[in-house]
């Protein structure tokens, strides 16, 4: 009796699950209303059909946003790094720490008490 009952089981989820993996393909599927546009070939212009992000609301036209490339540089501007390095220097001198850069290292210890 209880063999048919886990058979029943077995077929009902199955067929949800199958139901449901249609479902998701056929709703993704349909969701697309233009063809994909390959980003490599060039640009494009799009209309904004969404409304515009609550942190964006009290931006106005024309202000000045700082913005990020995430392009790889290959050069290395060596005056940068120095000025860099000077405001690390500058910054640590204010907060008080020495140049010795072993301070964070307490010498290790024994992970577990010796055992007499």
């Amino acid at each position: 009796m209880m063999n048919s009952y886990s058979i029943i089981i077995f077929i009902v989820i199955s067929l949800s699950l199958l139901g449901g993996a249609l479902w998701l393909m056929w709703s993704a599927g349909s969701s697309i209303e233009e063809p994909v546009m390959n980003y490599r070939t060039g640009t494009w212009t799009t209309e904004v059909v969404k409304p515009v992000h609550p942190e964006m609301r009290d931006v106005e036209p024309g202000t000045e946003l700082m913005g990020v490339n995430f392009e790889k540089k290959t050069e290395c501007d060596l005056e940068e790094y120095r000025a860099l390095q000077a405001r690390i220097d500058e910054l640590r001198l204010e907060l008080g720490e020495e140049d010795d850069e072993d301070d964070d290292d307490d010498d290790g210890g024994s992970l577990v008490p010796a055992l007499r």
